[in-house]
């Protein structure tokens, strides 16, 4: 970790991509209270996560674009371009403007898909294979930490200014993320044609994920483990109300828990990526969500803080696992794709479970998801654990064949 921030290039790094996304936290998770005030339905105010989604939906083709292009160049004008876009919100004042707040957070997903994809691709070339476990982690840990801070000042924000200063926070973050990534010095050589046909390059990344046997499973394996975390969107509320008998606000005492055992996970996943390796590192992640998914069962407070307290460590250790095997196994000239097609599979996944537990939390009883949950994730974990290919020994020969690789895309 020392080592990490030590260079000025990688504390600028840490810096760019936290500031850059304190806005977006704030920006999501007001929208949705935002467009309830304006037009007092429900049902529309739904609308603003799932324009995120479908606009992150399009990473397999961002992916294409993150790795046509030079990656840095890339970074500084979506984030410019985007804060420009989210200072529209601005002019948002009544029900009849509920469209343009729908449009921008779609503009946000293409650009977090966008940043995701390029920054995944630019990483490697920043820090050594031995370090980028703990480069990963770290972004865990400071990303769980905005979490514990971004719903009180994009909430506080929107009852005290109204959403329009809210928007206006967002597009400072984005223009403070530029101005750290501008100063960046990174190798950033502008790609290669590779002669296929445009079809064959968007589709590189999924061809490639399915033909690595290490990532074809770590992405089976996370489709399901996305799934669950879908799931827990609507379970853990009622978790916190049928369960425990508490009001739905209390599901924020659950929130911080899993973001102070996050904030740990990312600053310990560094050294536990060493012996485990990235593909053992998530089955132990997706192994301690069954767990946790178990105590959520338990009607009684300490144990359900137990389980959020698991979860929370468990998703550093998911995402930091599957990135790395990524960055590790992945030619450099695929890298935007093949994350791009990564981002993809994770949040169909997710959107899949949110709409999975939003139709059976109804009929079904919330132990009865919690205990199915666990059931998946367990099965999850187990899979990736007796798969050869996810043995530290193996993943570091492959890493060690990708990089002496030189293949076309």
């Amino acid at each position: 970790m020392r080592t990490l921030l030590a260079r000025p290039r990688m504390r600028l790094y840490f810096l760019g991509t936290t500031l850059s996304t304190v806005g977006d936290y704030a920006l999501w998770l007001a929208s949705g209270v935002w467009v309830k005030e304006l037009t007092g339905s429900t049902a529309q105010a739904g609308l603003c996560m799932l324009s995120l989604i479908l606009g992150t939906l399009l990473s397999p083709v961002t992916g294409f674009v993150v790795d046509r292009l030079r990656r840095k160049p890339l970074l500084l004008t979506t984030n410019a371009v985007t804060g420009l876009i989210v200072l529209t919100l601005t002019q948002v004042h009544g029900p009849g403007q509920v469209w343009l707040i729908y449009a921008v957070m779609f503009v946000n997903g293409v650009a977090v898909s966008l940043n995701d994809s390029a920054i995944t691709a630019l990483l490697p070339a920043m820090v050594e294979p031995e370090q980028l476990g703990a480069a990963n982690g770290l972004s865990q840990a400071l990303g769980q930490g905005q979490r514990l801070i971004t719903p009180a000042l994009g909430l506080g924000l929107l009852a005290a200014f109204g959403g329009g200063a809210v928007a206006v926070v967002d597009a400072a973050s984005f223009a403070a993320g530029l101005l750290c990534w501008a100063f960046v010095r990174v190798d950033d050589p502008r790609p290669e044609p590779s002669g296929l046909s445009r079809r064959a390059e968007t589709t590189a990344g999924f061809r490639f994920l399915l033909r690595t046997p290490a990532l074809r499973q770590l992405s089976l394996a996370l489709f399901v483990g996305l799934f669950v975390a879908g799931m827990f969107e609507t379970l853990a509320l009622a978790v916190a109300t049928v369960g425990l008998h508490r009001p739905p606000t209390w599901l924020g005492v659950m929130v911080t828990v899993m973001g102070v055992s996050g904030i740990l996970a990312g600053l310990l996943v560094g050294s536990l990526i060493k012996p485990l390796g990235p593909g053992r590192l998530a089955a132990l992640g997706l192994a301690l969500s069954g767990a946790g998914a178990l105590a959520l069962a338990v009607p009684l407070t300490a144990v359900v803080l137990l389980g959020s307290l698991l979860l929370g460590f468990a998703l550093p250790c998911i995402i930091v696992g599957s990135m790395t095997a990524v960055q590790l196994t992945t030619p450099k000239e695929l890298l935007g794709r093949v994350s791009g097609a990564d981002i993809f599979l994770t949040t169909t996944g997710q959107a899949l479970g949110m709409a999975t537990g939003s139709a059976l939390i109804s009929v079904v009883f919330y132990r009865d998801l919690a205990y199915a949950a666990t059931a998946l994730l367990a099965l999850s974990a187990l899979y990736l654990l007796t798969r050869r290919e996810q043995r530290p020994q193996r993943a570091e020969a492959g890493s060690r064949r990708m990089t002496s690789a030189s293949r076309p895309a």
